[in-house]
């Protein structure tokens, strides 16, 4: 009885991932420069991916939290632009809800992070700032890195340009407008260093 019980588990665990990988399938049917999607990502709220760029996903990544704060259906938009924009997502990541990741050159998120609800990156401005170029004039772009172990809070956004070293702790409704070392916690707008972790 206990291995069939097993076999079964093993079986609705497989469907599952299949259901998972065909659900991200639909839904990012409007990238058109590719998407690579490691093992075992789960999906937990809708995933889109769209833009001319592309987009990696690391194993083990999840997307979603079904306890976490949600605006409609939770939504994660990852969104790769222009051609040559680049998002990459590392290994077991665990993204909240209703986050966005926008690109027009390039975002990387490292390994082992974790996304609290409604994250907002961008690498660009959109529009230029002159009032003649606004709607002429995509802005400035800069990639954006963000290294392994690195927790952000709820409504944090991190704007173009911004590397976030490994291990820091972005405080929430941050906005992270220049570089946070390693091993920091940062928090405020605009996000500054309040401390260092020790034994880090």
């Amino acid at each position: 009885m206990r291995a069939l019980y097993r076999l079964l588990l093993v079986l609705l665990t497989r469907m599952r991932h299949a259901w998972y990988r065909l659900c991200l399938r639909f839904q990012t049917t409007a990238l058109r420069g590719g998407l690579n999607v490691g093992k075992n990502v789960l999906l937990q709220v809708p995933l889109r991916c769209d833009g001319y760029g592309k987009v990696s996903i690391g194993d083990d990544t999840a997307f979603g939290s079904r306890p976490a704060p949600k605006a409609g259906n939770g939504e994660v938009l990852i969104q790769a632009r222009a051609a040559e924009a680049v998002i990459q997502i590392g290994r077991n990541v665990l993204f909240s809800n209703n986050i966005s990741l926008i690109s027009t050159v390039g975002i990387t998120i490292g390994d082992d992070c974790l996304v609290g609800d409604n994250l907002l990156v961008m690498d660009t401005d959109f529009h230029g700032i002159h009032p003649a170029e606004r709607r002429t004039s995509p802005g400035t772009s800069r990639p954006v890195t963000v290294g392994k172990n690195v927790w952000f809070g709820s409504r944090v956004i991190v704007q173009k340009g911004v590397t976030i070293g490994d291990n820091s702790v972005i405080a929430s409704q941050s906005v992270v407008t220049r570089d946070i070392p390693p091993n920091s916690v940062a928090g405020g707008n605009p996000a500054k260093v309040l401390r260092t972790l020790d034994g880090c």
